[in-house]
């Protein structure tokens, strides 16, 4: 009889345990803060314009390693380290929304040394009627298509043993159906301007960048 309310015990005990961990008040879905994503190179304007891309204020990085061992999570020391090797090896930041399962990424951002640069005429605004980049006065270049991603171009004198390059091109792809319609290009535009400044500090070429803490509104087409 003894064993047999310890056990009856035992038993109320773990479901009053489960109740308390799925109670009916919202949960927040479990995953990194805004502030700890990419290497935490997001505060404040760039934080909160995140939050409005995903809608949600908690995300995920890759895990495990990518094709030659390192860390799949971003690292602004691993992107330095690997900036002039292959696609695949260097370090991206890519997020997804915490509360999605369905495995396709909000985000990703990014880095290339490059050597070519866009004319200045080309870069100062969208080039014909049907062209619907808008482009914001920051470094080099920096444009946004009116619904997805967003390109950023700036002077950083880099090089590894076959190349010397003066420009970095830092990339972001977003997919569409992950992306909050209510978020902006500037939005994209301040995210990934952000994480480049941070870059280019480590880089040791901020003062070359030129990559204003505040992203500025795109330029009339």
């Amino acid at each position: 009889m003894r064993n047999i309310l310890r056990w009856s015990l035992c038993g109320a005990l773990v479901m009053a345990a489960a109740s308390g961990c799925s109670g009916d008040g919202a949960q927040e879905p479990e995953g990194l803060a805004t502030s700890a994503v990419c290497d935490g190179t997001l505060t404040g304007p760039a934080a909160e314009a995140l939050e409005r891309i995903g809608g949600t204020k908690q995300f995920t990085e890759l895990t495990g390693t990518n094709d030659i061992g390192d860390p799949s999570k971003f690292s602004l020391d691993l992107a330095v380290r690997r900036l002039h090797t292959e696609l695949g090896q260097r370090s991206e930041c890519t997020l997804y929304k915490a509360d999605n399962d369905s495995g396709i990424y909000l985000m990703k951002i990014r880095f290339e040394p490059t050597a070519e640069r866009p004319a200045p005429e080309k870069a100062s605004k969208a080039q014909n009627a049907g062209d619907d980049r808008l482009v914001f006065p920051l470094g080099l270049y920096a444009y946004t298509p009116e619904e997805n991603g967003a390109s950023l171009l700036f002077s950083c004198a880099t090089k590894s043993p076959e190349e010397n390059t003066p420009y970095v091109m830092a990339s972001m792809f977003t997919n569409k159906n992950q992306v909050n319609p209510g978020s902006t290009a500037k939005d994209r535009m301040t995210v990934l301007n952000a994480v480049s400044r941070a870059l280019a500090e480590k880089l040791g070429c901020a003062a070359q960048a030129q990559l204003p803490a505040e992203v500025p509104d795109a330029l009339p087409g």
